[in-house]
């Protein structure tokens, strides 16, 4: 496992430099909204992290795959995994309708709630969802999906976060003693550290939706076959206080706030983002926001492992 991550980790610091040189000068390029002067950063840096843990996972297939507990389970969850991030790649070249961001994910998971079903395994929050199960893996994993889309804007935000959250579920699945989601969380979690070498403060790439849709599906496709569905959707908590707080503004808000000379941000209207009561209480700098927002899921993911442990 830790050679997977080794090998994503090495991959995508391979990809994104090479990717970055390539989306200069093209359409693939946006406004970082944060800085004085708004600077023109590549996007699609999500592309690097699909390669990057791919290769990872392919060294698992190659060194260890005689380990994987449940096969089936296991690459229906890289189907869905790899369906979401195809998603995030066409939503960020041809910008599709948010319907179409939910009920991509959802087909492309199907065969995951299947496989899921098929390995017996039909329970939540103590409930036999029976044949249901067939629908609610996919609900999840595009519900996942998408909340993780929702909490970006900020250089490393997204990715930091991700980190984190890799964290709390590699601890998570030593608790049950159900391992088979460190072989998705190790390579996700290479590839996401040598991502945010490039993402954090100033950033030289953004992520765009492949990467956010890609994390949020890979995580929890983790807490599923890891047979954490609740604690692992605890881990979201953030992420769904964001969706909850920009639904106020009909989905349309966005983490940015105003500069000012000094760097720090600033935000005077209607709260929509978590983002926006950071600024409003105390205007700080675009690292400092992203660091009190990485605090709070650090926090969360230890009580969630404590919570687990005790209990």
């Amino acid at each position: 496992m830790l050679v997977s991550s080794l090998a994503s980790f090495v991959s995508a610091c391979i990809f994104l430099p090479w990717l970055i040189r390539s989306l200069r000068g093209t359409p693939a390029v946006g406004k970082d909204l944060n800085k004085a002067g708004r600077p023109l950063v590549p996007e699609m840096g999500g592309l690097g992290v699909i390669l990057s843990f791919y290769v990872g996972v392919s060294a698992l297939v190659i060194f260890a795959s005689e380990a994987f507990p449940r096969p089936s389970v296991f690459y229906a969850s890289l189907s869905a995994v790899l369906g979401a991030g195809v998603v995030g790649l066409i939503d960020d070249m041809f910008r599709l309708r948010r319907r179409m961001k939910a009920l991509l994910p959802f087909l492309f998971a199907l065969p995951l709630g299947a496989a899921v079903y098929s390995s017996g395994d039909t329970r939540i929050l103590g409930l036999d969802l029976g044949l249901l199960m067939v629908l609610a893996i996919p609900f999840g994993i595009t519900s996942a999906a998408n909340a993780a889309n929702m909490l970006e804007g900020l250089n490393g935000l997204g990715a930091g976060t991700g980190v984190i959250m890799c964290a709390g579920l590699i601890a998570l699945a030593f608790v049950p003693g159900a391992l088979q989601g460190l072989y998705i969380l190790f390579p996700l979690a290479g590839a996401l550290l040598a991502f945010l070498c490039f993402n954090k403060y100033p950033a030289k790439v953004f992520p765009g939706d492949s990467m956010t849709l890609f994390m949020g599906a890979a995580l929890a496709a983790a807490a599923i076959i890891s047979e954490q569905k609740t604690l692992g959707a605890l881990l979201f908590i953030p992420m769904i206080a964001e969706f909850l707080l920009k639904l106020r503004g009909g989905l349309h808000a966005e983490n940015y706030g105003t500069p000012d000379a000094a760097g720090r941000l600033h935000y005077q209207g209607r709260l929509e983002s978590l983002t926006h009561v950071i600024m409003r209480r105390r205007p700080s700098r675009e690292w400092q926001v992203v660091g009190i927002l990485w605090l709070v899921e650090a926090i969360l993911a230890c009580a969630v492992v404590a919570a687990a442990v005790v209990f």
